[in-house]
């Protein structure tokens, strides 16, 4: 879609010369459509810009206007849905994105974001539905199987957590947070060596995060290795205090 109006590059047309010079290019002028889908897009920049400013009511009422115009605008209650959950009104939020999925019901991101919300408000059961259904519609995406491990973590079915976050890491080997909560489940099921390696990993690709480094000298602790696992806890407090 063109930035730019029609432009008629030519000189007027006179009665007897209506066609255009040869050199002169006509460029489409935006449908009536395509004008208000780059006026939406530039509401929800201009709530997103608001808020990362902190001004968070006057996004929120952005937001809220545009959904007034057009109720059906799923992107829009997305957006509106983690500004409320960021602002700690986490129950909105989940009504909000409840209220898109209504419009949307394979929209990843939306479900992802409903689920993520219902797990900090322990509601595992409906987090797990959306994350499943997230899965069968994008089963590649590493987040969503790091979401779903992560949740399978919480819920104390460790060995379940394994499958989506070894799934994640083969879909995006650098993802530190796939590898962090896979050491978790390994560790829970006394897979040591395995927890090891994992939290390694992490600890590589994110060296300034003391949590995987905590996590290896836990591990290495349990494995009878003390010297090693005061050495990974000095690096733990190391990256803390930088």
């Amino acid at each position: 879609m063109s930035r730019s109006e029609t432009r008629a590059g030519n000189a007027p047309a006179s009665s007897t010369s209506p066609t255009p010079a040869v050199h002169d290019h006509e460029r489409p002028v935006p449908s009536s459509d395509e004008r208000v889908d780059r006026s939406d897009r530039d509401v929800l920049q201009h709530a997103r810009q608001l808020a990362h400013i902190g001004e968070m009511t006057a996004a929120l009422t952005t937001l809220r206007a545009l959904i007034a115009r057009e109720p059906k605008h799923v992107r829009a209650r997305q957006l509106l849905a983690e500004l409320l959950a960021h602002k700690g009104d986490v129950e909105n939020a989940i009504v909000e994105a409840t209220r898109a999925l209504e419009l949307a019901p394979d929209d990843v991101p939306n479900l992802c974001l409903r689920a993520a919300l219902c797990t900090s408000r322990a509601k595992y059961d409906q987090a797990e539905t959306d994350l499943k259904r997230a899965a069968k519609l994008a089963g590649f995406n590493p987040d969503v199987q790091v979401q779903l491990g992560v949740l399978f973590c919480k819920r104390a079915r460790w060995r379940e957590a394994i499958e989506p976050l070894r799934a994640a890491i083969a879909s995006d080997p650098k993802h530190a947070a796939a590898h962090y909560h896979l050491g978790d489940a390994y560790n829970s099921v006394d897979d040591l060596p395995a927890a090891l390696s994992a939290y390694e990993a992490a600890a590589q690709l994110e060296p300034s995060n003391e949590r995987p480094l905590m996590r290896m000298g836990v591990v290495l602790d349990r494995l009878g290795r003390p010297n090693e696992a005061a050495a990974a806890y000095r690096r733990a407090r190391a990256a803390q205090g930088r």
